[in-house]
């Protein structure tokens, strides 16, 4: 009885072998192409990483025979993954991109662990390979944390720029780069080992036929590989975009007619309206004025004006350098290019009304006179700060009434801080009103609080209420 029980028990052994032979042959019509083991090629051998967080175990697999799975393990890590490809694949792989996330829960316990890899092919022949898993990840990025140059800006051909920027890591940094694919740019700086803050600073000359728009990326790189960018557009011109333009408004280029003791208005501030695109409004008080601009107050070095070989263009080239003439007395218009050269001149009439300096106003059943002034100080006789009921006059100009004129005396070195303002009878403060801002020597109708030092001496003060331009200007006697 028992003997039967044991042939039976062998009988059925050697049947389930051989269905288990059979099947596999008959459901993948394998055949032996080298018969050689599969092989693995692991992306990393150590991964860093994290608990709570996931990390990848990538790799490129191949066997000519076909492939039928790839097994991860790791007693520790309470992980038992098999990758049955015959199941998931209807053909069979003969290559295969290994690539399995997997998170370290938040409880785990230890410092590294291994996760074995088994590749087992169709033939039943295998390759194992391990994977160090350490817990000293990094998934925190760099931070750029200064930078020297603004989002969008504008340099000149043939001209050189140094970029600086510096970033940090908690870790570790790798390198840091600047990248401009536009202009086949690409400059990088490496960091020191175990280094966790750095600084990127080079000197780079544009290219000369590189006129247009691009792209500009500063990146930091950490030691596991993290990555931040900040992206700044630079469009190259052929000259350089000035912030600030001013407007000459006389002959001569000599540089102490710019600096002769005129406080500010000469040279006068232009607007600029967008990259190397420039609006000026002046008023000419005769016929025939000069005007020429200015990227300096205090010199003539960079000058544009109409062009001599070129007339009607603007050109910087100083031998071909004239004055651009406004012919009449009046308001005018100049907008300018100095990427094309372009410029028109036009002149126009104020639609806003000067004020009615003279007419009566009435207050509490008395009447006064509409007076324009001063409230501040510190020129000598200055009202202070008393309110509109004592104020410093404003003269209105006959020949323009938008132009507001006075004289001043500064016995010693002090400020001009004032608000111009209607007078009033009690004191009220009423519009319209300007307060000036010393800082861009130009009056508000918002307030403000700074002021501007004057060295001593007599001066005539200009202001024109169109415009919102004034100038404080030194007297010769």
């Amino acid at each position: 009885m028992k003997a039967r029980f044991l042939h039976g028990a062998a009988l059925w052994t050697f049947l389930f072998a051989a269905t288990l032979t059979t099947g596999c042959s008959d459901d993948n019509d394998y055949k032996d192409v080298d018969g050689q083991s599969p092989t693995l090629e692991l992306a990393s051998e150590h991964v860093r990483t994290l608990t709570g967080y996931e990390f990848k175990i990538a790799g490129k697999v191949a066997d000519k025979d076909g492939i039928r799975s790839i097994r991860l393990q790791s007693s520790e890590l309470y992980l038992d993954k098999i990758i049955d490809l015959v199941a998931l694949y209807p053909e069979t792989l003969y290559e295969y991109d290994l690539n399995y996330g997997f998170t370290i829960p938040d409880e785990t316990e230890g410092d590294e662990f291994t996760v074995k890899v088994t590749v087992t092919d169709l033939g039943g022949r295998t390759m194992e390979s391990n994977v160090l898993i350490t817990m000293d990840g990094d998934y925190t990025e760099p931070e750029i944390i200064s930078t020297s140059f603004p989002e969008n800006f504008n340099i000149a051909i043939n001209e050189s720029m140094t970029f600086n920027f510096t970033a940090k890591d908690d870790k570790a940094l790798a390198y840091l780069e600047l990248t401009i694919p536009g202009l086949d740019i690409s400059e990088r700086v490496d960091v020191e080992e175990g280094e966790t803050e750095a600084t990127f600073e080079k000197t780079i000359t544009f290219p000369s036929d590189g006129v247009g728009a691009y792209i500009m990326t500063v990146r930091a790189v950490d030691a596991f590989d993290n990555v931040v960018e900040r992206e700044s557009t630079i469009l190259v011109t052929r000259l350089h975009d000035y912030s600030s333009m001013y407007l000459v408004d006389f002959e001569g280029t000599d540089n102490a007619l710019l600096t002769d003791g005129d406080v500010w208005g000469v040279p006068m501030p232009v607007e600029r309206m967008s990259v190397l695109q420039y609006r000026a409004r002046y008023y000419s008080a005769v016929e025939n004025t000069p005007i020429r601009f200015v990227a300096n107050k205090d010199n003539f070095d960079i000058c544009f004006g109409d062009d001599k070989t070129n007339p009607r263009n603007m050109t910087e080239v100083k031998e071909n350098i004239q004055p651009i003439i406004l012919p009449g007395k009046g308001y005018y218009e100049i907008i300018f290019n100095l990427e094309s050269g372009e410029y028109t001149v036009t002149p126009y009439t104020p639609t806003d009304a000067p004020i009615a300096i003279g007419s009566k106003l009435h207050y509490n059943d008395q009447e006064y006179e509409l007076k324009m002034g001063f409230v501040g100080g510190w020129f000598d006789g200055a009202p202070g700060w008393g309110g509109p009921k004592n104020i410093h006059e404003l003269t209105q100009d006959p020949n323009n009434l938008y132009r507001l004129t006075t004289e001043l005396t500064y016995s010693k070195e002090d400020s001009f801080d004032v608000n111009i303002t209607p007078y009033h009878p009690d004191g009220w403060w009423t519009e319209p009103a300007w307060r000036f801002d010393g800082a861009n020597e130009s009056f508000l109708t918002g307030v403000n609080n700074s002021s501007k030092r004057v060295p001593p001496g007599k001066y005539t003060f200009e202001f024109d209420t169109h415009l919102g331009q004034s100038k404080l200007l030194k007297k010769n006697n």
